[in-house]
């Protein structure tokens, strides 16, 4: 079941910093398994990221496979998952 995943990121996260991952692990020209969509963006003061994956299992694998090894991981955010199709809510939160 494909997933919404949404970070909401603490105010030290700027778009810059998330535009630097991005660059740095090319999500931008291919996109790590499982992973349909990414966007990020800034509304009300803060640095909020937009994914949708195959699975939570997909995205939780990429975080600790990928993002978290990388040192690029942006600190403990506020993750919320949301089931497409159904209506499933999963909270995760990861970082350090």
């Amino acid at each position: 079941m494909a997933v919404l995943i949404e970070n909401v990121f603490p105010a030290a996260i700027t778009i810059e910093l998330l535009d630097g991952v991005t660059d740095g692990m090319g999500v931008d020209a291919k996109l790590p398994p499982g992973s349909i969509v990414h966007a990020h963006f800034e509304k009300d003061g803060c640095a909020h990221g937009f994914d949708i994956w195959d699975s939570v299992e997909d995205f939780e694998l990429f975080v600790q496979s990928t993002l978290i090894p990388s040192k690029s991981a942006p600190g403990r955010t506020r993750t919320c998952a949301h089931g497409l199709g159904n209506h499933c809510s999963i909270h995760l939160s990861y970082g350090s």
